[in-house]
C-alpha cells in the first residue's frame, strides 16, 4: 500500500458536523473519558474520540442512541472483549453515561478501506493482486476468529475495514454482531444491501450458516477491491435483488486479467449463490489467501525455468486424504507449488482413499486421522493387511493424533506427522524434503 502516511493524517480530523450529538465535546464521562472529537456516525450511534484522563490515552467511545430497536451495545462488547487478534479492535471497558450505554475501545489511527480505494482509483492507480491480497488476508484471519468464537458479523464492508499507516487492517463495527445459531430467528434483514448475501436479503438461511453470509460479503469486498465496481450493484435491497436476478456483473477474469487464477476462482467461490457451494470457512480463505501471497511474491522474481516446469511431465504422484474439502484444495494448491509438476487425486474419506490406493499406489499420501466411515489409522491398517502401499511415503496431516494413534502408526511404519495450522506449508515442505529429497525442491 502506498502514501499510507499522507492519507491517515486527514482521518484523525471531524468526519461529521452536525449539532445532533449523542456527547457533546468536553464532556466528561464516568469522571475519566473526555469527549474531544466526533468521528463518524451510523444509524443507530456514533464514535468519538476521547481522552483517558486515568490512563493519559486517548481512546475511541461509541454511543447508540436510545432505542428499543436497537441492539444492546453490551452484544457487541462482549463480542470483542472475547477476542484478541491484531486484526480486531480491543474493547477496554463498558460504562454508562446520562443512561446512555457507552463501549470503550482502542484508538485505530487510519482510514478505511473505502477512502483509502477512492484516493487511489482517483489517482488512476489499480490495486495489484499481490497488494490485494496484503489487504484481504487479515480480513480472513480476523473473521475467522470471530466465526470460530460462534459468532457472525453481519456487515463486512470496506467502510468497516480501517487501514493503519502501520499497516494493519482492523475489521470494525461490531453493532449487528449476533450469535450464529440467532442469526436465523432474526426476520429483521440487516446489513448494507451491496454487500448481503442472497438469502440474506430473501430470509432462506439455514440455522448454522449464517458464517457463510460473511463469507459472501467479503467476497464483494475482495471483487470490488480489484475492480472498482460491486459483483451485483444497488444501493436498495430491491436494486441489489434485481443484480442479483440478471447475475455477476462481470467475471473477476474479464476485469483483471493479471489477476492470478487461484484468486479468480477463490472469489468467485466466496460469491456462489449457494451457501453450501461456497467455500466453507473464512479460516479456508486466509489458507488459500496464504497460498496466493506467497505465489505472488515468487512470480514477482524472475524464473526462467517456470515455462519449462508447467510443460513438463508429472514428476511424482500425491493422494491426499480429508474429509475437509477447503483444505484438500488448500492442500493440493501446496503440494503443486512445493513439488512443481505432480499428478495430485483426492480421496475424501478411508474408503474413497482404499479404492484410489488399489486403483494406482502413490508415491505420496497426505492422509488426515480423522474422517467418518474410516478413519486414517484404520485405513493405514487396512492398507496393512492387504499388502498395499508399501512403497508410498504416507504423511499424517491431521489436526493433532492420540499418542496411542502415534504409537499405532510407527508400528505400521509411518513417521511423518504435519500438524495442521499457521504455516503448514512451510511444515509440509520440510517434511516432503526429509521424504521425497531433490523432487520437492522446486522453489
Amino acid at each position: 500500500m502506498r502514501d499510507v502516511g499522507k492519507w491517515a493524517v486527514a482521518a484523525s480530523e471531524p468526519t461529521i458536523d452536525g449539532e445532533n450529538r449523542i456527547f457533546a465535546t468536553g464532556e466528561l464521562l464516568d469522571g475519566v473519558y473526555e469527549i474531544m472529537q466526533l468521528l463518524g456516525r451510523g444509524g443507530m450511534g456514533q464514535v468519538f474520540e476521547a481522552h483517558d484522563h486515568l490512563l493519559n490515552r486517548r481512546v475511541a467511545i461509541k454511543a447508540v442512541w436510545p432505542n428499543p430497536l436497537t441492539p444492546p451495545l453490551r452484544n457487541e462488547a462482549r463480542a470483542l472483549a472475547a477476542f484478541e487478534h491484531p486484526s480486531l479492535v480491543s474493547v477496554h471497558t463498558l460504562g454508562e453515561h446520562r443512561g446512555i450505554d457507552y463501549l470503550v475501545m482502542e484508538r485505530v489511527y487510519g482510514v478505511s478501506m473505502t477512502r483509502h480505494a477512492a484516493t487511489r482509483w482517483s489517482a488512476g492507480q489499480e490495486f495489484t493482486p499481490a497488494e490485494a491480497v496484503q489487504i484481504l488476508l487479515p480480513v480472513a484471519e480476523g473473521l475467522s476468529v470471530v466465526h470460530r468464537a460462534g459468532l457472525v458479523h453481519r456487515d463486512v464492508k470496506p467502510d468497516n475495514i480501517m487501514m493503519t499507516p502501520a499497516h494493519r487492517v482492523v475489521l470494525m463495527d461490531f453493532g449487528l454482531v449476533l450469535p450464529e445459531f440467532d442469526v436465523n430467528n432474526k426476520r429483521t434483514v440487516a446489513g448494507s444491501p451491496p454487500y448481503m448475501a442472497p438469502e440474506v436479503v430473501l430470509s432462506t438461511g439455514e440455522s448454522g450458516n449464517g458464517h457463510l453470509s460473511d463469507i459472501f460479503s467479503f467476497g464483494a469486498v475482495a471483487y470490488e477491491l480489484l475492480t472498482g465496481v460491486r459483483p451485483y450493484p444497488g444501493n436498495t435491497i430491491r436494486e441489489v435483488l434485481a443484480s442479483h436476478e440478471r447475475g455477476l456483473t462481470r467475471a473477476l477474469a474479464e476485469l483483471r486479467s493479471d489477476c492470478p487464477l487461484a484468486l479468480c476462482q477463490l472469489i468467485h467461490e466466496m460469491l456462489n449463490h449457494n451457501p453450501q457451494a461456497r467455500i466453507q470457512s473464512a479460516e479456508a480463505v486466509a489458507w488459500q489467501m496464504r497460498a496466493i501471497r506467497d505465489e505472488c511474491g515468487r512470480s514477482d522474481s524472475p524464473d526462467s525455468n517456470r515455462v519449462a516446469e508447467q510443460s513438463a511431465p508429472p514428476s511424482a504422484s500425491v493422494l491426499i486424504v480429508d474429509d475437509d474439502h477447503d483444505l484438500a484444495r488448500i492442500l493440493t494448491f501446496y503440494v503443486r507449488q512445493i513439488m512443481g509438476p505432480v499428478d495430485v487425486r483426492v480421496a475424501y474419506d478411508g474408503e474413497e482413499a482404499l479404492k484410489a490406493v488399489q486403483e494406482a499406489e502413490p508415491d505420496v499420501m497426505l492422509l488426515d486421522l480423522h474422517m467418518p466411515r474410516m478413519n486414517g489409522v484404520e485405513l493405514c491398517m487396512q492398507l496393512k493387511g492387504e499388502g498395499l502401499a508399501e512403497s508410498s511415503s504416507i504423511i499424517s496431516v491431521s489436526a493433532g493424533a492420540a499418542e496411542h494413534d502415534v504409537q499405532l502408526l510407527h508400528q505400521l511404519g509411518i513417521h511423518h506427522f504435519v500438524e495442521k495450522g499457521s504455516n503448514l506449508r512451510e511444515r509440509l515442505r520440510a517434511v516432503l524434503a526429509e521424504v521425497c529429497g531433490d523432487k520437492v525442491l522446486r522453489r
